[in-house]
């Protein structure tokens, strides 16, 4: 697996990428992606270092960014990693006793790769994206 990003919920996409233009020095931004599948919209900002982090925002209802953010927990959601052995991944994740917390879905800002999330043993998510 290789790293690729650290997805954070923001309740706003420009007031999130405001912060982070602030707090950091952002050199390369993507467009804002529209994801109805995955009810998401998001950006991706890299810094100085290319450390990629995911802002992402809830798109219409029973989304799954909204009642996070209400909770105000697992506001820095996920690390994400990318792997071309996704189906190998999934089984060992579930082998090692991580929770899968979704399935595999098509995500438009990865060219409809899949991606699916998992709640690890240590407390944390790691979502998987197909390579």
């Amino acid at each position: 697996m290789i790293f690729d990003h650290i997805g954070i919920f923001v309740h706003s996409i420009p007031s999130g990428r405001k912060y982070f233009e602030k707090t950091l020095v952002i050199k390369k931004k993507s467009k804002i992606i529209k994801d109805e599948n995955l009810k998401v919209k998001i950006q991706f900002l890299y810094d100085k270092k290319n450390i990629c982090y995911e802002l992402i925002s809830g798109l219409g209802k029973n989304n799954p960014v909204d009642n996070t953010l209400k909770k105000n927990v697992n506001i820095i959601n996920h690390i994400a990693y990318k792997t071309n052995k996704f189906k190998k991944i999934i089984k060992s994740m579930n082998s090692q006793g991580n929770l899968q917390i979704s399935q595999p879905k098509n995500a438009k800002a990865f060219r409809n790769k899949k991606v699916v999330f998992f709640l690890t043993k240590l407390g944390f998510i790691i979502e998987l994206i197909e390579k």
